[in-house]
């Protein structure tokens, strides 16, 4: 709700979703993807649950209930087809995901999967990017994010303070709000991009 907020105050148009299950996550993307004709840039920040499994990220709606490896695709929605579907518009995008939380759903994945536990990783794997994308991870891949004690994360707390910052670029706003996640959470959590 701060960084919906924040980004109204800049004049961006905001679209905020709450608490979605998977079918609606899914159909909200594609409508936020259909809605881009004409703009000048695409932001998607998403706060939540995330996971990888086999180095692919997986966003985690309210409703999931992953028991095995063949749930994945009907449970979770896959990070890079909702990149792909950016990238499409050809336009610049940046994609901002405070998702790497302690999750116990990988733990119950872990534990389906037996002899390949190993399959879901700490955090979420590295991603690359196409031409115009930049990407901003709450933490280093394979890393855990810290949930905070207030109503928002180390990660989107220092995006709130500092993505108003006039005349820098969004590569140097990361950098400032890395320092204060780096600080804030004594060097447990590094912010993490990818441009």
């Amino acid at each position: 709700k701060a960084m919906a907020q924040q980004l109204r105050d800049l004049g961006f148009e905001v679209t905020l979703l709450l608490d979605l299950d998977k079918a609606s996550f899914e159909a909200k993307v594609r409508d936020f993807v259909g809605s881009l004709s004409g703009a000048d840039v695409a932001l998607f920040f998403y706060a939540g649950h995330g996971l990888q499994v086999d180095g692919r990220n997986y966003m985690v709606p309210v409703d999931a209930d992953v028991a095995n490896e063949a749930d994945l695709p009907f449970q979770l929605v896959a990070l890079d087809i909702a990149l792909q579907s950016l990238a499409a518009e050809r336009i610049t995008n940046i994609v901002i995901l405070d998702a790497c939380r302690n999750n116990p759903l990988s733990e119950k994945l872990a534990k389906a999967l037996g002899e390949r536990a190993n399959a879901v990783g700490k955090g979420l794997g590295t991603i690359t990017t196409g031409t115009g994308t930049l990407i901003s991870f709450s933490t280093q891949p394979g890393n855990v994010a810290l949930d905070g004690e207030g109503p928002d994360s180390p990660f989107t707390e220092a995006l709130v303070k500092h993505i108003a910052t006039p005349n820098v670029t969004a590569l140097s706003m990361l950098q400032d709000v890395r320092s204060d996640v780096v600080e804030r959470t004594k060097e447990q959590q590094v912010p993490w991009d990818n441009s």
